[in-house]
């Protein structure tokens, strides 16, 4: 049972773990870096509470067959770039997405669709504007093609990976 918990939470243990050897070295440091801590995790609790909810709507209003239609291999070419087209789209955290994509995964979308939006997800549209104020046309729209380019075929790279390594 213990070996269980410790699998299970890990990161959670080594934090209150560190937590606890800097309350022993510094303890008005380890006290403000609480605070910082709980402050984040305030700020993001409701973002977190609404993610959730929304991979529940997911699950129940988006048929496994459209998703599988759509996004697993029946989709083909068309399911990989409705992918990049929507990792460009979303916007957020990252946090946030990483649930909505195992959501849509367990309902039949393919390992190289999950990937394909992380990767195209580093493009996010929304923010190409402020990227070329800072960084110029040649950087930003180099950057964005060449990181859409290499979408899809690091999301077949990596299902091909992701099914020789399951049983």
């Amino acid at each position: 049972m213990i070996r269980a918990l410790i699998r299970s939470q890990w990161l959670l243990l080594v934090t209150v773990a560190l937590y606890l050897w800097a309350l022993s070295v510094a303890p008005e440091r380890a006290g403000r870096a609480l605070e910082s801590g709980a402050t984040t995790f305030a700020s993001v609790l409701l973002l977190v509470i609404a993610v959730f909810g929304l991979v529940g709507l997911l699950q129940v209003w988006i048929s496994r067959e459209l998703i599988v239609r759509l996004l697993g291999r029946e989709g083909g070419l068309k399911g990989l770039l409705i992918a990049a087209l929507c990792g460009t789209l979303l916007i957020g955290p990252a946090y946030i997405i990483f649930p909505l994509l195992m959501s849509i995964h367990k309902q039949g979308a393919r390992w190289a669709v999950v990937t394909i939006v992380l990767t195209s997800y580093a493009v996010k549209l929304q923010m190409i504007p402020i990227e070329v104020g800072f960084l110029g046309w040649p950087f930003s729209l180099g950057r964005a093609l060449v990181t859409l380019a290499l979408a899809i075929p690091t999301g077949l790279l990596v299902e091909a990976l992701m099914e020789r390594s399951q049983p």
